[in-house]
């Protein structure tokens, strides 16, 4: 069983589409947990994304972002994935009004490290429109900037104050 130590934690006020979790990685830890529960005020499922933040407090956008997931729905197993991107679209599954969602927990690599890429493996569950799918998913920066935060993302949408993002440290 891995030992977390809370870092920070986030919830939404509705207002925007996208939350940033800012300086929540640091040298003190090489891995990190984050869970989330995210809800939308949409009625038709959007992608849950995530982008990566520099330690000038910069979100990252350029292409330099690889993913793949597997998407294990009801209606069988699909691959997507995606190179040269400017964020992990659609990474942390799809999302809609509450009670349904997408909730899951996702480990950065390194991330501070300025020597090191970053690296991420995401597992999630949701529920929209009645259905239930669950996401197997890994994803690379394709550089070495020291990150120190995250920004999850939903286009044309916002989250909902029903969802939350939790840091946590992973100890060895």
């Amino acid at each position: 069983m891995q030992n977390l130590q809370f870092i920070k934690s986030l919830t939404p006020d509705g207002s925007s589409s996208s939350l940033s979790v800012t300086n929540c990685f640091s040298a003190q830890y090489d891995t990190y947990a984050v869970t989330y529960h995210i809800t939308t005020d949409s009625g038709s499922p959007k992608d849950v994304s995530l982008r990566l933040i520099s330690s000038a407090d910069a979100i990252i956008t350029n292409t330099n972002y690889d993913y793949a997931y597997y998407d294990m729905g009801t209606s069988g197993l699909t691959e997507n994935r995606a190179v040269d991107q400017n964020g992990f679209t659609g990474i942390l599954n799809a999302t809609d009004f509450p009670p349904e969602g997408a909730t899951g927990i996702f480990y950065v690599y390194k991330p501070f490290s300025s020597s090191h890429n970053t690296h991420l493996i995401a597992q999630s569950a949701n529920r929209h429109n009645g259905s239930t799918n669950g996401y197997k998913a890994l994803g690379i920066l394709k550089e070495t900037t020291s990150i120190t935060g995250i920004n999850i993302f939903i286009s044309s949408t916002n989250p909902t104050n029903e969802s939350n993002i939790s840091v946590y440290g992973v100890l060895a």
